[in-house]
């Protein structure tokens, strides 16, 4: 054979080894594909499968966040609600009150609707989302038939014999929770959804700087997309702006614009949460919550009750806890002693402040479980 046939042999040869190689490549990438596709989709089955014992005794099912909706109270109803529509349940979402400036601008930006006020949930099937504790629900929820529980908080007061859907996670929002289950069950976000779930996460994380997993930040990017939000930055600003915006409002209604109650030991107390953008207006709203805490105070049944005016902005976390009557002062000095400072009306804590979720209800609670009321 001539050399140059040789060669040519040699090169076809080469070749052929090459698309051949290529081809078994290819066709192993397919075979390694189809069972992972396969595990996939068996895994929302049995994530599907896991609820389809959810006891409903009433149709439909009220999906309901806590009194003083915030932002992810009422997102994440909304949310869950159709997820639950999706998977075959009869679900509606509702709420305690009417929605605060912040979730009003979320919802319009999401192109929807508040949820109908449920005035009585005695009788009715109701999926909690956000909260789990009979003080904070709407009316009538002890005579009610609880399906299930989402929440990002501690366990609360409610209680039920029955089996129920039960999913509660340490981060920052409830709505990243619901993210989550539409993952878990192979669920497909529309974009007004992800623009309710994406606010909602923005909200309750302060911008991805409070309470906050790897998890809500994930959250954010995937929901940012679907939701086609390019500026997050700029969408939180505008929100937020919002939920800065106490215009036309009395002080007793921005009191319990975020309030929520909690029980432990036989002590009831209640905390107002409330925003504002820098000391100055720190301490003028501190001045009109210590007027306006008496009034609020007697028109609850609570044994304490305190504002909480807090700053989250520039990278600060300062709080300003107000108490409403000496008895809720006592308890919180006992409670929270390492405070830095007190200007006659309220207890200051700047280097991280004293946040509701993170210190100061589980602060509370520690405190009251150790030296139970008499």
């Amino acid at each position: 054979m001539r050399k140059g046939n040789k060669t040519i042999v040699v090169t076809l040869l080469v070749i052929a080894a090459c698309l051949i190689a290529a081809g078994g490549f290819f066709i192993g990438k397919t075979a390694g594909e189809k069972p992972l596709l396969e595990s996939r989709e068996r895994l929302y089955a049995l994530n599907r499968a896991s609820i389809e014992k959810m006891s409903i005794e009433e149709s439909p099912v009220y999906v309901i966040g806590h009194r003083s909706p915030d932002s992810d109270t009422v997102c994440s109803a909304i949310a869950y609600a159709r997820l639950l529509n999706l998977l075959g349940y009869p679900a509606e979402a509702a709420v305690n009150g009417p929605v605060n400036k912040e979730t009003a601008f979320i919802l319009s930006e999401a192109g929807v609707e508040a949820p109908p006020v449920l005035e009585d949930a005695a009788g009715k099937s109701i999926f909690l989302v956000d909260h789990s504790e009979y003080a904070q629900s709407t009316e009538g929820l002890e005579d009610a038939h609880i399906v299930g529980i989402l929440d990002h908080h501690g366990v609360g007061t409610v209680k039920t014999g029955y089996q129920l859907v039960y999913e509660a996670r340490p981060i920052g929002a409830t709505a990243t929770i619901v993210w989550l289950d539409y993952l878990n069950y192979g669920l497909d976000i529309d974009k007004a959804t992800a623009t309710l779930l994406l606010g909602a996460v923005l909200s309750d994380t302060v911008n991805l700087t409070g309470t906050v997993t790897e998890t809500d930040r994930q959250a954010v990017a995937e929901l940012a997309d679907l939701a086609g939000i390019t500026d997050v930055g700029a969408f939180y600003r505008a929100l937020h702006a919002e939920a800065l915006s106490y215009e036309g409002m009395s002080d007793e209604e921005i009191l319990f614009s975020d309030y929520k109650e909690y029980e432990t030991s036989g002590v009831k107390y209640g905390i107002g949460l409330l925003s504002v953008i820098d000391e100055d207006a720190a301490r003028t709203m501190a001045a009109r919550m210590k007027g306006a805490l008496p009034q609020g105070f007697a028109a609850k049944r609570v044994d304490l009750m305190y504002a909480s005016v807090g700053i989250r902005e520039n990278g600060q976390k300062i709080d300003y806890i107000i108490p409403a009557n000496e008895e809720s002062r006592a308890y919180f000095e006992a409670a929270f002693p390492n405070y830095d400072e007190y200007d006659g009306t309220s207890y200051i804590f700047r280097n991280g402040g004293l946040g509701r979720k993170s210190k100061f209800v589980p602060g509370m609670t520690d405190f009251l479980s150790a030296h139970p009321h008499e």
